[in-house]
């Protein structure tokens, strides 16, 4: 056996014999890389290193983001705190430090914004910049609330102290018992901030509005944190600002600011109703002057009626008033027939300084009207108690059959007469007004929140004959003006109780609104289902209303199932009516067919349609179905059907109507 050569010691071996005897062998010669390649794998080792830089700083931003917006979440908190607690200067730090929060918050976004197309991930960030945004917003007008807030404390605060140096000066003051000047330094100042609390109002809508996108998101914990405490913070802020900056706008008119302002109060009793809110069984005179209530008197409107009772003074009155209610005079106890509340006012306006000046009295300068439900008062007395007044205790549960009882049976129990049943209401208001005038400032929330919901549910209603004044209740909702120029399509229902007693009390209403493509034109359906649940007593009988329906001007009624039918115009609509009677517990529907004019197929051919349904000013909640046939297929609606119903040519819709509500349809 050969021996093995040792190529290590003997390198000339490796030309020795022996190996040049063997099969030649194959030389494998490292692999040279081409350029090419070479930068391929460059390239994606720098991807790659990209990616990860890439993410950490992704990470990181969000990281700091979420931090800073639980930040400044607990700051917003300590805020409120501070502010309930009337400490407004640690109330405006921890805004200012939730503003750097938010600030920093926003310069984290920048990294992420790219990602906006990536889906899930988009949404997040897209959600991230709205609510950073809405956030940044609400905090700004947080803000410019408590310096304002925060300067008139103040003031009062001092105000007080100089107060409370002068002997002989009730020490827990409310603003009934403020000195004239300081009642009107405190309107003035209130009046001088309108345009901050306008300016206010449009943040806040715009927030409104940003965080409104949120609500179809799927966000991470964190930010929903975030969102959750914005949508809590934002309606009661939203709330105080929407009432308190048109009464800054208007505080002048409202409370006599430098000028005597005599207001004319309409009890509008929704449990008998008229067109413009109810039966006004009851009136009153409200002289203000720099904030303080000079006077006020309420009076029976037969009162002032009965003098005019004469073969001198006539009054036509509409149709149904004469044909239902046997009158041939228009007194001003049915002066609000209009459901627009401006016009109802200007009547009742006119016709009481009539029968004043006729029956030979002082014609009373009246700046503006007030028009108000029992339903306002009910709400009224869970915020200020129960009042008691000649022995009977009025309470947000009984009040107003109470004091239909009263005025209508009750006062014999009492001795007391006819002429002077009435009085009862002008005690009530007495008591009532000094209870709202000393309401405690924990109170005020409260007080905020129903006046807004008896705005919103048109439960009360303002007419100022000051054109500006007015101008600021038409944009804040309060006046109850029917305006219908910025819509295609128009509904409002209006009862008008022809004797029926208080029987409306008892009334249950739903109403149903289709419409349909006939030839070259639109066809509209309006029912009205009333069903009557009570029976007969002191204050119900069978159900006796005038109905009317106000729809778009130049609409041509083709059939009514009421007795007595009617169609004119009014306040640019057109106003069809109707008689019908509802015994006891009968249910029964009126209805009214009629062409709609060719402006509602303009509309839909030019692939947008609105419509606006109206609530009658102090009715009750009615169930509203919309069925809406437009013979072509609907890209979209505000608001929106449920989602099965999507894809076809109809719009349909169950809802209640409980203020007036708005529709948008696109094609």
């Amino acid at each position: 056996m050969k021996k093995g050569i040792n190529f290590l010691e003997n390198p000339d071996a490796l030309s020795g014999p022996e190996l040049n005897d063997c099969e030649p062998m194959v030389s494998y010669e490292p692999v040279k890389l081409s350029s090419k390649t070479k930068k391929r794998k460059y390239l994606l080792y720098f991807f790659v290193i990209l990616v990860v830089i890439t993410v950490c700083i992704v990470l990181f931003n969000i990281g700091r983001f979420v931090t800073s917006g639980l930040d400044a979440k607990a700051s917003l908190e300590s805020a409120q705190e501070y502010a309930m607690a009337f400490d407004f200067d640690n109330a405006i730090e921890q805004v200012h430090i939730a503003q750097k929060d938010l600030h920093t918050a926003k310069g984290s976004l920048w990294v992420v914004k790219p990602l906006i197309f990536l889906p899930w991930v988009g949404d997040q960030v897209d959600a991230l910049v709205v609510m950073v945004d809405t956030g940044v917003v609400l905090v700004d007008v947080l803000d410019n609330a408590l310096l304002i807030v925060g300067d008139v404390y103040s003031s009062v605060s001092d105000i007080q102290s100089t107060l409370n140096e002068i002997p002989g000066i009730d020490k827990t003051y409310t603003f009934k018992t403020l000195p004239a000047e300081v009642r009107v330094e405190m309107l003035q100042t209130l009046q001088s901030i309108a345009p901050d609390l306008a300016q206010a109002r449009i943040q806040i809508r715009e927030a409104q509005d940003k965080l409104s996108q949120l609500d179809d998101e799927h966000m991470i914990y964190s930010m929903q944190v975030v969102v959750d405490r914005l949508e809590e913070i934002l309606p009661s802020v939203s709330s105080a600002i929407e009432l308190i900056t048109p009464f800054a706008q208007s505080i002048d008119e409202l409370a006599g600011v430098g000028k005597d302002r005599q207001w004319l109060l309409l009890f509008l009793n929704n449990t008998e109703m008229r067109p413009g809110g109810g039966f006004m069984g009851v009136y009153g005179l409200l002289q203000m002057r720099d904030g303080e209530i000079v006077d006020i008197t309420t009076d029976n409107t037969y009162s002032i009626d009965w003098l005019t009772e004469s073969d001198n003074y006539q009054v036509e009155p509409p149709y149904p008033i004469s044909a239902y209610l046997g009158l041939d005079t228009w007194y001003f106890r049915d002066a609000n027939w209009s459901p627009d509340f401006a016009e109802s006012a200007k009547t009742a306006t006119q016709l009481l300084r009539q029968e004043y000046a006729f029956a030979g009295l002082p014609v009373p300068q009246i700046d503006g009207v007030i028009g108000f439900t029992p339903t306002t008062i009910e709400q009224l007395l869970n915020i200020v108690g129960d009042i008691t007044v000649d022995g009977i205790t009025f309470t947000s549960e009984n009040f107003t059959e109470t004091l239909e009882y009263q005025v209508e049976y009750g006062f014999k129990e009492h001795g007391v007469e006819w002429d002077d049943r009435k009085e009862i209401i002008n005690d009530l208001m007495d008591v009532l007004m000094e209870r709202i005038m000393d309401i405690s400032i924990d109170q005020l929330p409260n007080l905020l929140a129903v006046l807004t919901q008896m705005f919103d549910t048109k439960q009360v209603a303002l007419y100022s004959f000051d054109t500006q004044t007015q101008n600021v209740f038409v944009d804040a909702n309060w006046s109850s003006v029917i305006d219908a120029s910025e819509v295609d399509d128009v509904l409002m229902v209006v009862d008008a109780n022809m004797g029926a007693l208080k029987t409306d009390h008892a009334m249950e209403k739903e109403i149903t609104y289709s419409i349909k493509p006939v030839g070259d034109h639109y066809e509209a359906q309006a029912d009205i289902v009333y069903k009557h649940t009570g029976g007969f007593d002191w204050r119900t009988t069978r159900y006796q209303t005038y109905t009317s329906i106000m729809v778009p001007l130049g609409s041509e009624l083709l059939y009514t199932n009421g007795q007595d039918a009617s169609a004119y115009e009014e306040i640019g609509l057109t106003r069809f009516g109707s008689y019908i009677v509802i015994e006891p517990g009968e249910t029964k529907t009126l209805t009214f067919q009629y062409r709609l004019p060719g402006s509602i197929k303009d509309a839909i051919d030019d692939k947008a349609y609105e419509l606006m349904i109206f609530k009658q000013i102090g009715s009750k909640q009615a169930s509203l179905t919309l069925d809406l046939d437009f013979g072509k297929k609907l890209r979209a609606a505000v608001p929106a059907e449920d989602q099965d119903q999507f894809g076809d040519n109809k719009y349909h819709l169950n809802t209640n109507l409980s203020q007036d509500t708005e529709l948008l349809v696109q094609f």
